[in-house]
């Protein structure tokens, strides 16, 4: 099972297991992740959701490029990428209760694009960070969009332009990351530290909060980004990047 759910009141750990291709997403473990998501935002005993990835080299490595690769028309292009992963930072963003990504390593293309949308981001020091679309022929949904009003115009200009990957220190510099922690023991008591914080405040206020606070990323700009993923995923370049990809990794 890709997608699995550990509840340790006041958390739900929502963690994304499928370490062999880099906890890397195809539509079905979108679609299932976005569900987890949802369940767990609406479970009585939960003041915290935690989203993180299983091992410790990969937070997610984002959309599995299978996947892209196999893609024919803007039919399957908008089943991938807006109803499965756009349907991933949509759950985030609903949520009524604090999301909190626990990123316990690389957090690369949708598996940094959901930081935008989780409300605190707790990075192990040797993550890598970043969203390289643009290296596929790809359009990110959130870097170009939400990005500029999160992290600042120059700084989504430059991750969504260069497609390169930041440190975990250089994101938390520019305001994606909250805390750099040294390993991934030290990521799980610094994220219970700051669950164990929330879950003791009146909880009327965190959801009066989360709800104010997602007002501050507007929507209607998370759907032009996730238009603009939709056609730039169906282009035949698009598909020609993400099958050589795979054809290179398969003969490693």
């Amino acid at each position: 099972m890709a997608i699995l759910v550990k509840r340790d009141p006041p958390i739900s750990w929502v963690i994304i297991d499928k370490q062999d291709k880099g906890n890397s997403l195809d539509y079905e473990e979108a679609r299932l992740l976005a569900s987890k998501i949802k369940e767990e935002c609406e479970v009585k005993d939960t003041s915290v959701v935690v989203i993180r990835g299983a091992g410790n080299k990969f937070f997610s490595a984002g959309v599995d490029l299978t996947s892209v690769a196999e893609i024919k028309d803007e039919g399957d292009a908008w089943k991938l990428m807006y109803e499965g992963l756009g349907g991933v930072c949509e759950a985030v963003y609903n949520c009524e209760k604090p999301v909190i990504a626990a990123v316990n390593g690389h957090a690369v293309g949708i598996g940094f694009e959901i930081l935008y949308h989780a409300d605190i981001v707790v990075a192990v020091k040797n993550a890598k960070l970043g969203s390289p679309a643009v290296r596929w022929g790809m359009v990110p949904p959130a870097t170009p969009t939400i990005g500029p009003l999160l992290v600042g115009y120059k700084n989504a200009a430059y991750i969504a332009l260069t497609g390169r990957l930041l440190e975990a220190q250089e994101a938390r510099r520019m305001g994606i990351v909250n805390f750099v922690v040294e390993d991934e023991e030290e990521l799980i008591e610094k994220v219970k530290e700051i669950a164990s914080d929330i879950a003791n405040n009146d909880q009327w206020a965190v959801r009066s909060i989360k709800r104010l606070l997602r007002g501050a990323r507007p929507s209607v700009l998370l759907e032009r980004g996730l238009m603009s993923l939709v056609y730039s995923a169906a282009r035949k370049e698009t598909r020609e990047r993400a099958r050589g990809f795979v054809e290179r990794k398969k003969k490693q």
